[in-house]
């Protein structure tokens, strides 16, 4: 088991998405947690990035307490669909670096996602995860609070192969000025 480091988790800027979106093309390239084949350019990164912030949604990198400008992952959460009906519900993405596994970023990235979520008044966290042998995302989920609640099964293709969507969730409690 890899050494846990102290990670500090900070608002994204449109300067770390070069590093960003390395670590996200590494997912595309040898991962199936995502379901896109071609990585995204910088232009397409920086697009999706701007469309979370500008409504005030979270976009967190983590780094090393020791180093801030090194990237060790990133998570975000947009609204689970547009409609209106979904103002309370996000999906969240969290994608760790390579060589950063198991060292407790993922973890830490939900960890301060979360109470985000909670501050603009989501009270159910969806978690869709690409190809059910994901265990370290299922793991890392559930360590989290999320429950499984389905499995679309045979839903994606990549690497030659037909993939699972394992579908998990947690609910936040309404916030301290919000009983809604």
């Amino acid at each position: 088991m890899s050494e846990t480091v102290k990670i500090v988790l900070r608002p994204c800027f449109e300067q770390d998405l070069e590093q960003v979106s390395l670590i996200y093309a590494h997912h595309v390239a040898t991962g199936t947690g995502s379901f896109e084949t071609t990585a995204p350019g910088i232009s397409e990164m920086k697009e999706r990035w701007t469309k979370v912030v500008s409504r005030g949604w979270p976009y967190l990198v983590a780094s090393p307490q020791d180093d801030i400008t090194r990237i060790a992952g990133f998570t975000y959460a947009s609204q689970f669909r547009d409609r209106a009906a979904y103002a309370h519900a996000f999906e969240d993405s969290v994608y760790v670096a390579p060589g950063w596994e198991r060292r407790g970023v993922g973890i830490a990235c939900l960890g301060s996602l979360l109470p985000e979520l909670q501050r603009l008044d989501c009270r159910q966290v969806i978690a869709v995860i690409g190809d059910s042998a994901n265990t370290a995302s299922i793991a890392l989920h559930a360590k989290a609070g999320f429950s499984h609640v389905g499995t679309l099964w045979n839903i994606g293709w990549k690497f030659g192969r037909w993939l699972d969507v394992v579908m998990m969730q947690r609910e936040l409690p309404p916030r301290m000025d919000n009983a809604s």
